[in-house]
C-alpha cells in the first residue's frame, strides 16, 4: 500500500526536527507536526542568551555536523568547555577533568535551546522532502496497526504514513493517544534557571556542587556568564525564587562557595518542578516514542537532550535504509537498545543525584574515599571523561 509519508513526526523541538531532517535526508518522506507557530527569527548579536541551555556532547556535535545544522549556528554565541570541576557541600574530596587528558580540545559544548531550535527549523524549511503542518496538532489516532498509521489533524487534514514518531515533549499528548503508559514521580525538587555575571571569569569550566539541597551547576557562557541550574527542595526553591535580587546573588555566591567569586548579577529567574519519568514501551504497533516522550532524567548539568539526540542518530541509522514499509523487528531493535542505553544513563544521573545528598552513616567518609580514589588514578579518570563525553548521550 502506497502512503503519504514514510514517516510522520509529532513535535518540532530539538529532538523532533532533528529527526525529521534526519530522516528527510536518508530519502524519506516525512511530514512534521508542531503545534506551535513559526519561531521568531532573531538575529540580533546583543540579544540577552536565553535561560534554557544545553551542554552539547561530542557525540551529539557530530550528529548536528553530520547534518549541516552545526556549521549554522552563530559561532559567537557557543561555548566550549575544556574542564569540569566536581565538588561535595561536606568533605573535602573533589574531582577534576580536562579535556587536555583525552587529547581533546574540550569536553563539550554549551548552547542556547532556541538557537539550535532556530537553525534545525531553517534546515527543515528548506528540506524537500519535509512537509510542515503548524501551527497544527493530531487530534485522532485512526490507525494504528503493524501496517502503519494513520491520523486526523485538527485541521481535519487525514494523512498516513508507515511510523508515527512521537516527538512532543514529556506530556506527549500523541503518546497518550495511542495509549502507552507512563511511570512518574517528583523528586521534590524545583530547579531555579538564571544568568549570572561573576567577578571572576569562568574560565571555560563547567562546575557542579553537590549540596544536601541539591545540586547545583554553573555552566559557562560565550558572553562570559554562566547559566546556572539550582536544583533544591521545594520549599528552599520557593524562598529562593521570592527574594530580591541582591539576596539571590548573595545566597547563589554562598551556596558556590565564591569559586568565580561574588555573584554581581542575575538575569530573570525562573523555576520548575523537577520529576522523573518512564515508559515500559517505547514501541506500540506503529508508534515509536523519542527524546522527553520517552524518557528523562535530572537536569544536573544540562545533559538531557544528547539522550534525544542519541535517540534520532540510532534510528536514522536503523531505519534510514528502509522504504515503504519498515520491517517491525528494526523497530522493536531500535527500541530494545535505546532503552537500555537510556535507562543506564538516567539511572547513573539519578543514583548520583541522590549519592550526594545523603549524610547518614559512613556514607560521607565512603563518597570522600570515592572522589578522592578518582580525582587521584588518572587511567580512571581518562576512562570516566572518555565516557562521559562519548556516550552520556
Amino acid at each position: 500500500m502506497s502512503r503519504q509519508f514514510d514517516v510522520i513526526v509529532a513535535g518540532a523541538g530539538m529532538v523532533g526536527s532533528c529527526a525529521a531532517l534526519a530522516l528527510a535526508a536518508r530519502g524519506m518522506r516525512v511530514a512534521l507536526i508542531e503545534a506551535a507557530p513559526p519561531l521568531a527569527q532573531d538575529s540580533d548579536p546583543e540579544r540577552p542568551y536565553d535561560l534554557r541551555v544545553s551542554a552539547i556532547s561530542p557525540r551529539s556535535r557530530h550528529l548536528l555536523q553530520q547534518l549541516g545544522i552545526w556549521q549554522r549556528l552563530d559561532a559567537e554565541r557557543i561555548c566550549y568547555y575544556e574542564q569540569m570541576h566536581i565538588w561535595h557541600q561536606h568533605g573535602s574530596a573533589s574531582v577534576s577533568f580536562d579535556a587536555v587528558d583525552l587529547a581533546r580540545d574540550n569536553l563539550g559544548a554549551i548552547v542556547e535551546n532556541r538557537l539550535i531550535q532556530q537553525t534545525l527549523h531553517q534546515a527543515c524549511d528548506v528540506e524537500r522532502g519535509i512537509e510542515w503542518f503548524r501551527p497544527d496538532r493530531i487530534e485522532t489516532l485512526l490507525e494504528n496497526t503493524d501496517r502503519g498509521v494513520e491520523i486526523r489533524l485538527e485541521s481535519g487534514r487525514c494523512i498516513d504514513a508507515g511510523l508515527l514518531i512521537a516527538a512532543d515533549g514529556r506530556n506527549s499528548p500523541t503518546r497518550a493517544l495511542a495509549g502507552i503508559d507512563i511511570q512518574s514521580g517528583s523528586y521534590r525538587q524545583s530547579a531555579i534557571v538564571a544568568n549570572v555575571d561573576t567577578a571572576v571569569a569562568h574560565r571555560h569550566t563547567a562546575w557542579q556542587r553537590f549540596l544536601s539541597t541539591g545540586p547545583l551547576a554553573f555552566l559557562p557562557l560565550a558572553n562570559g556568564q554562566s547559566s546556572i541550574v539550582w536544583s533544591c527542595d521545594d520549599e528552599l526553591a520557593e524562598q529562593l525564587s521570592s527574594v530580591d535580587n541582591d539576596a539571590f546573588c548573595e545566597a547563589l555566591g554562598e551556596a558556590f562557595e565564591y569559586r568565580l567569586g561574588e555573584v554581581t548579577g542575575a538575569a530573570q529567574r525562573r523555576s520548575f518542578p523537577l520529576g522523573w519519568h518512564s515508559c515500559e514501551r517505547w514501541l506500540l504497533g506503529r508508534v515509536l516514542l523519542m527524546g522527553d516522550a520517552a524518557h528523562s532524567v535530572h537536569p544536573l548539568a544540562g545533559q538531557g537532550v544528547n539522550l534525544g539526540f542519541s535517540d534520532v542518530d540510532l534510528c536514522a541509522h536503523t531505519i534510514g535504509a528502509c522504504r515503504d514499509m519498515i520491517p517491525q523487528q528494526l523497530l522493536r531493535r531500535y527500541e530494545r537498545q535505546r532503552k537500555s542505553e537510556t535507562w543506564f544513563a538516567a539511572n547513573s544521573f539519578s543514583a548520583l543525584k541522590w549519592v550526594y545528598g545523603l549524610e547518614q552513616g559512613g556514607i560521607p567518609k565512603l563518597r570522600n574515599l570515592g572522589m578522592h580514589l578518582i580525582d587521584s588514578t588518572p587511567w580512571l579518570k581518562r576512562a570516566m571523561v572518555g565516557k562521559a563525553v562519548q556516550n552520556i548521550t
